[in-house]
């Protein structure tokens, strides 16, 4: 009888075999007495979009500057390609950063300011001309050639930035902020302009951002930084319905935690004595012993309301609304429960109504499936 093998395409970050493009080594970098990347260790690979994210201070500017060469880490090594950077000034690597500020020279026209870089690398006339016409025409601002910064949109702008920044060719492109300048509508859009551009030319990108829907849309992968450190890394999917702490829990969307022990375990599943006093059951992928002491975390939206109450009571619990927020598509409630823990429960408008699903100072009861949240021992 035949065999059939499951032969399912990796990843290259979960294929053993795929050398990593960037790989950081136990990077450390201090200034003073502040650890602002402490002993970090990270495999980017080609052809990823891959993000650094996290709020101020925790770290992601440094490493993105250490990458650049425009600083110099304190402890570790870095490679590109293979190559070990660590003490390679930064106009000697195959890297180019596009900064938050874009820092266009204010007195070039657009094709000048795409041109600039080529010209301090003394690339032949010809070809400068070949790649600043296939540059603003990748990037949709043939038209806008002859103009000044200061007579260009901040979308236009940011697009001048980039193509100046992919005119060099470069192995890896860094990007701190770059959407940050734009206002909401305008920053969406370019999102999927990013992708779609990175895409089609393979570069490898390495953006640093605080915005997690922005690292949500654009990525392949997230590294989430907390005071200097890389808390997970792994795709914007599996961190946000897997996340392996209650920093990354809590950074990553909304999210409800409760806190509780272990009282009884099943097959694949553990019985959780909250300290609201209620019960959960929830799917556990690890053993956890009798009375360890869990976090459940549960986003808003994996919550529901109850149909019917449940004689044990268990993944239910009982609330008055007390803040409601309609956003258009959805709905936030926030429901007060045991008098002291604030919920927050997302609904989706689905039919146009003219009035909210649920009222203020409302009794509710609201429940969620044992595989809705994640068992988090730290």
């Amino acid at each position: 009888m035949a065999v059939t093998i499951d032969r399912r395409l990796l990843e290259p970050w979960q294929d053993p075999k795929a050398r990593p493009y960037v790989r950081i080594e136990r990077v450390t970098k201090t200034f003073g007495d502040l650890y602002a990347v402490d002993d970090v260790s990270l495999n980017i690979f080609q052809g990823e979009f891959f993000s650094l994210l996290g709020g101020s201070g925790c770290g992601k500017s440094t490493l993105l500057r250490l990458l650049a060469g425009l600083e110099d880490p304190s402890t570790g090594r870095i490679f590109i390609d293979g190559v070990d950077v660590t003490d390679i000034p930064p106009y000697s690597r195959p890297v180019n950063m596009m900064f938050q500020s874009y820092a266009l020279f204010p007195h070039m026209t657009v094709e000048q300011n795409v041109e600039f870089g080529l010209k301090q690398e003394r690339i032949a006339k010809r070809e400068r001309a070949e790649r600043i016409g296939e540059m603003l025409d990748l990037l949709q601002i043939t038209e806008l050639r002859k103009r000044r910064p200061d007579q260009l949109s901040g979308g236009q702008r940011q697009r001048v930035a980039l193509a100046r920044s992919l005119a060099k060719h470069p192995k890896l492109l860094l990007l701190d902020e770059p959407l940050g300048a734009l206002d909401k509508r305008l920053r969406e859009n370019t999102q999927f302009e990013l992708v779609n551009l990175q895409e089609r030319l393979g570069t490898t990108f390495v953006t640093v951002t605080h915005d997690q829907e922005e690292a949500m849309t654009m990525s392949t992968r997230i590294a989430v930084m907390d005071a200097g450190q890389i808390m997970q890394v792994d795709t914007p999917t599996a961190i946000y319905e897997f996340p392996n702490c209650r920093q990354v829990a809590g950074f990553i969307g909304s999210v409800n935690l409760f806190e509780g022990k272990v009282v009884a375990r099943e097959v694949d599943h553990i019985l959780i004595e909250t300290q609201l006093g209620g019960m959960m059951r929830m799917r556990a992928f690890q053993p956890y012993p009798l009375g360890a002491p869990v976090t459940v975390a549960i986003r808003p939206e994996k919550m529901r309301l109850c149909e019917h109450e449940h004689a044990d009571g268990i993944n239910q619990l009982k609330g008055v609304v007390e803040d409601i927020a309609y956003l258009g598509d959805v709905s936030i409630y926030r429901i007060r429960v045991g008098g002291t823990k604030l919920v927050e429960m997302t609904l989706t408008n689905i039919q146009p109504r003219t009035e909210q699903a649920l009222t203020w100072e409302q009794e509710v009861a609201i429940e969620w499936s044992p595989t809705s949240g994640m068992v988090l021992n730290e």
